[in-house]
Parts: C-alpha cells; sequence; structure tokens
C-alpha cells in the first residue's frame, strides 16, 4: 500500500481514469488533479502544503514547479507517450512521418525541465503500416497503462525504491531537441511544392479528429478535409 499519492491525469481519458482507480484502491491518501487542455493553470500553493509521498502524472497538461516536485519524498513520475527520442509533443506525429518501425512510451523521475528527468523505463512497439495517428496513440496509452501499473506494483513493495536503485539498468538517454507546440504547428502545415509521397506521408502523420494539416496561400491557412 502507498502512503500519500498525488495523481494528475487528463479528463475524459478512460486511461487515466483506469490508472486512477488502481492508485485509488492502492493508496493511503489518495488526491486527484485533472487536467482538460494545454497550459491550463494549476494552484500549487495549497499543495505545497501537504505531506506527499508519491507523485504520478498520466497524460497531464500541468506543468508541475520544481518547489512541488522537490516537496514530494519519494519523487514524482510522468509516464510520457514517446520514446525518449520525441521529447515534448508531438511523439507519434514525427514517429510516423518518419517511417520509424517502433514507438513506445517512457516512464521517467520528474525534474525542473520538460521531458528530461532519469528514465525509469521504456516499453517499446511495432508501428503497423496501416497505423495512423489515432490507432498509434491508442496503442501507446494503452502501454502506458501497462507500464504505470507495472511500476507502482514495484513500488508499493518498496516505497523506499530509489533513483538510482530502479534506473540502475536502464540504457536509454533522452536526444537533446525538445519538440513544442510551435514546431508541432509548424510540422502541420504542408509545402505546396511537396510531391505525392511527401503528400501522403503527412497525411497519415497530422490526420486525427478535429486536427488536420493545412496549406498557406498570402498568410491565409486553408486547412486540408
Amino acid at each position: 500500500m502507498l502512503g500519500s499519492v498525488l495523481f494528475f491525469g487528463r479528463k475524459n481519458c478512460k486511461y487515466s481514469d483506469k490508472l486512477k482507480k488502481f492508485l485509488k484502491q492502492n493508496s493511503k491518501i489518495f488526491r486527484y488533479k485533472e487536467s482538460e487542455y494545454i497550459n491550463k493553470k494549476l494552484e500549487q500553493s495549497t499543495l505545497l502544503k501537504l505531506k506527499i509521498d508519491h507523485i504520478f502524472c498520466f497524460r497531464s497538461f500541468f506543468i508541475l514547479s520544481k518547489s512541488l516536485i522537490k516537496n514530494t519524498k519519494y519523487g514524482a513520475i510522468n509516464f510520457h507517450p514517446g520514446p525518449p527520442n520525441y521529447r515534448g509533443v508531438g511523439a507519434p506525429n514525427f514517429a510516423l512521418y518518419n517511417n520509424d518501425k517502433f514507438f513506445g512510451c517512457t516512464a521517467h523521475f520528474m525534474n525542473s525541465k520538460i521531458d528530461s528527468g532519469k528514465i525509469i523505463n521504456v516499453k517499446k512497439f511495432r508501428i503497423k503500416k496501416s497505423d495512423n495517428v489515432e490507432t498509434l496513440l491508442n496503442k501507446t496509452h494503452q502501454e502506458m497503462l501497462k507500464q504505470g501499473i507495472l511500476i507502482i506494483n514495484k513500488i508499493i513493495k518498496d516505497p523506499k525504491l530509489d533513483k538510482m536503485k530502479i534506473s540502475s539498468t536502464n540504457k536509454y538517454q533522452w536526444c537533446k531537441k525538445l519538440n513544442s507546440l510551435k514546431d508541432l504547428n509548424k510540422f502541420y502545415e504542408i509545402n505546396r511544392n511537396t510531391n505525392k509521397r511527401n503528400l501522403k506521408k503527412k497525411l497519415r502523420a497530422t490526420i486525427i479528429g478535429r486536427h488536420k494539416p493545412y496549406i498557406k496561400i498570402h498568410n491565409h491557412r486553408f486547412i486540408l478535409q
């Protein structure tokens, strides 16, 4: 059984809800904060007054302060929807466009920088030729949930498991480039001179729900349907 847990998840996400349920069943004290959009502000002053043993982040949009992370007894763990060679946002988009054969998810300790803390575990799986952004994200979130439960079960057995012990056999390192939302928005733009092959790749790597690629003509944006 875990002690005091603070969990950051995402609104209307079935995988966040499943991990939330698992953590609630295995924590003496459980607190939950959910986010619903990028750049949503988190009021952290009240949280800093709490005694927290563990923080877990799963698909959360919140950016945690260094003070809140340091205030946690055993550390804060994030589950990143991408392998370490894709930091930041847009990991599945870039992987599909680059015709990567494998994708994955990364569990890591959190620090003051985005996707840069010590890596705990990387779960990898094959990308199928039939995959698009939606199917790849669904697979990733499923694997993230399995990864989360596996790691949390290890911590339940040994709550004092420290960063060096849990990461001692890990061979992965984060890449230097951090992809921002600005980078992803730029990636969605299609060059009007692109060839048919690259257009097909870009369409596969960008279309999901209301998110679609666009072209710009004289500073006017035209969304491709």
